[in-house]
């Protein structure tokens, strides 16, 4: 059984996420902005978590849907306050969390990792 486009969905957003995270940080520390660059390892963290939990989406193994849900929130926590700092990246940030928390809290989400895992 293929998994359901809204769990797709979730995956996509983690691993567009953190490619974007890792191209702005290397793309500051090309520029010689290190200290741009740890604040953008500090505000994508939660998204390199969250994309370990979306490598076990296809697998549907225990806890990734849970763990993915708390990642996005602190997704959202992360991006209000960047964009408490006047950094418009944090509407980004907290719009994908906002984003992904709806997607994998969908019944056709809770029913791909309910179901039991074949050997």
């Amino acid at each position: 059984m293929t998994m359901p486009g809204p769990v797709r969905a979730a995956q996509v957003l983690f691993f567009v996420m953190s490619g974007l995270g890792l191209l702005g940080m290397v793309l500051a520390i090309a520029t010689d902005h290190v200290e741009a660059a740890g604040s953008i390892f500090a505000t994508s963290l939660p998204v390199f978590l969250g994309l370990i939990s979306a490598l076990r989406f296809s697998k549907r193994k225990p806890g990734s849907r849970g763990t993915a849900i708390i990642i996005a929130s602190l997704m959202i926590v992360v991006g209000l306050g960047t964009l408490g700092q006047g950094q418009p990246a944090g509407l980004i940030l907290g719009g994908v969390g906002v984003a992904i928390v709806i997607l994998l809290s969908q019944r056709r989400s809770g029913h791909w990792f309910g179901r039991p895992v074949r050997a």
